[in-house]
């Protein structure tokens, strides 16, 4: 399939939902940014200087490799929201869910995602792991944490991916089971959950997209083949306005 985006004004009032739909290689290392705006849980961005981007933003990019010493093992994505800045009420508890099995494309062609073969993304948030492959489909996740009096979160996932199962992933240690998989995008759907006293809400499903050993311009198409079609509150958010539209033609 081929996507087509459309911009149909002026710049300046697109920018609350740029980054959701046209500028996402340039923000791949944001944390998920939650949000409790009119009763629904939203997520934006939040850089490692702590500067934040508005939501919506459904498609978060990061890299493996990046510490040569341990490629597969980084500590992303985080989910951060600072002080007073989302709305969220303090003491609501916070957990994920995934969404997906893992995806994988191989950076060749057109993107198509399709299965990983052997291998495998372990995601941890604190004592509890999860298993992703190419079969294991949705399924819970676990608790993130409970929100801070002053509306505060801060976690990280460490997401770790291996070749096959029993494969080591740390290069340089003496392993003999050590293993690198293959160069590609990894891609994988999650989503946030935020109880306040027993009233639930959730997230729209957010994809975390994770580029080993290809180039940028490659992890980039592939995060923008994952944005989806503009919803009700993006247009709330151009103020009725602007209209990016995304359009798919065999």
């Amino acid at each position: 399939m081929r996507y087509r985006t459309t911009l149909l004004v002026a710049a300046l009032t697109i920018l609350p939902v740029a980054h959701a739909f046209g500028d996402a290689h340039e923000h791949a290392h944001f944390d998920i940014a939650p949000y409790l705006i009119d009763g629904q849980l939203l997520t934006g961005g939040l850089d490692h200087g702590g500067h934040p981007s508005a939501p919506p933003i459904t498609v978060y990019g990061y890299e493996f490799g990046e510490d040569p010493y341990d490629p597969f093992n980084p500590s992303n994505p985080g989910v951060n929201q600072a002080a007073g800045v989302g709305s969220l009420p303090a003491g609501a508890a916070l957990s994920y869910n995934i969404l997906s099995s893992l995806l994988y494309w191989s950076g060749t062609g057109e993107v198509a995602f399709g299965s990983p073969g052997d291998a495998l993304v372990s995601l941890l948030m604190g004592a509890q792991a999860r298993t992703l492959s190419a079969d294991s489909g949705a399924q819970a996740g676990s608790y993130i944490q409970a929100v801070l009096g002053d509306g505060s979160v801060h976690k990280h996932f460490t997401t770790s991916l291996y070749a096959a199962p029993g494969a080591g992933n740390v290069p340089g240690i003496g392993d003999a089971t050590y293993v690198e998989p293959l160069a590609g995008i990894y891609a994988f759907r999650l989503e946030l959950a935020l109880n306040d006293a027993g009233t639930l809400y959730t997230s729209d499903p957010l994809w975390i997209v994770y580029n080993h050993g290809l180039d940028e311009h490659a992890h980039h198409e592939a995060m923008e083949y994952l944005v989806p079609e503009p919803t009700s509150l993006a247009l709330l958010a151009l103020g009725g306005l602007a209209l990016r539209r995304r359009r798919v033609t065999a």
